[in-house]
């Protein structure tokens, strides 16, 4: 079999999953969204294109694809369905924090059983106290033995009910200065530590994918499930694995953006009034030309660039984030 040059498995990758979404997720996405289900079935097709493992190293079974076809691939899917990506993007945040942070052996027993989509993931972060302000988290993780003893609960985390793993960030050491540095993160199999599901968060948009709360009592975390091993690593692992996060974010906004340009630009072109479709009007051409710089991909995109050299420099430093009016688009 022929090798096929890196830049050309990008495009064949991104092909096929523009094609999913085209043959599997477009007839269906309306209604899953309505009713508020959990596309089990996508779930799974995807694990089976290994869209869970895009960005792990394929020395543990991943695609290892650069943050540019990460980005890429957000893109077709959020065009398509947006809750996808959620089902995807928290996953990969933990599987991040294993690769950059974990020691081997931490990597070899999740790294590869996450690639297969046998072991899905996802973060908790947010608390009832704690969002932005990382450092104030209350979560507790508390040595004893082999184990450590976590107590405490998780808001609004994305595949909390269906997810098997979750990278989770708890305080070690309550008197640490500054408070940050008493942060470390462990990896936290739901059913092995017997952690609850709290409230289900219903919500006005964003359907499909589970949001609910995390709850903690006891729970007992193996010290091997210890990222790195080393308590007060939490923090800075954690805030690395998000630069991925930004990058998968703006790629959706992105898709989200493009769907809908081209849903008005299908409308415009149906819809009739005094005789012609509206979009021979000169007020909808307008309309629909101040719309397309802001929604093509080759224009926006342009938002995950400085994230993605960021990922690529291996840099933890959060990037520049450069303006996207109009006047400054240089590719409008």
């Amino acid at each position: 079999m022929t090798a096929v040059p890196p830049s050309d498995q990008t495009t064949q990758i991104v092909d096929l999953v523009r094609e999913f979404v085209r043959r599997d997720v477009d007839p269906v996405a309306s209604k899953y969204d309505n009713d508020d289900v959990y596309p089990a079935e996508l779930a799974d097709r995807m694990a089976e294109l290994g869209l869970f493992g895009i960005t792990i190293p394929e020395e543990y079974g991943g695609l290892g694809l650069d943050h540019s076809t990460f980005a890429a691939i957000f893109l077709e899917l959020a065009r398509g369905w947006m809750s996808l990506t959620g089902i995807l993007g928290t996953h990969h945040l933990m599987a991040t924090i294993i690769a950059n942070g974990g020691t081997e052996e931490q990597k070899q027993r999740f790294l590869p059983r996450m690639a297969q989509g046998e072991l899905r993931g996802g973060l908790g972060l947010t608390e009832a106290e704690a969002g932005s302000d990382v450092q104030n988290i209350q979560t507790t993780a508390v040595r004893d033995g082999d184990d450590y003893v976590v107590n405490g609960s998780k808001l609004f985390i994305t595949n909390a009910e269906r997810g098997h793993a979750f990278a989770v960030l708890a305080r070690t050491d309550p008197g640490a200065d500054p408070p940050y540095r008493g942060l470390s993160c462990f990896v936290v199999e739901k059913d092995a530590s017997r952690v609850e599901i709290g409230q289900h968060f219903d919500k006005l948009g964003y359907r499909g994918v589970d949001t609910a709360e995390l709850v903690f009592r006891d729970c007992r975390v193996p010290a091997a499930n210890l990222v790195g091993e080393q308590e007060g690593r939490g923090f800075a692992q954690v805030m690395g694995a998000l630069e991925s996060g930004r990058i998968n974010v703006a790629a959706r906004a992105v898709g989200v953006a493009t769907a809908a340009f081209e849903a008005a630009l299908k409308y415009a072109q149906q819809r009739k009034t005094f005789g012609v479709p509206i979009a021979q009007h000169q007020a909808i051409q307008i309309k629909l030309a101040d719309m397309a710089p802001r929604s093509r991909p080759p224009v926006c995109s342009r938002t995950t660039q400085p994230a993605r050299r960021t990922r690529a420099r291996g840099s933890t430093s959060r990037p520049v984030w450069p303006s996207c009016s109009r006047r400054r688009c240089a590719a409008r």
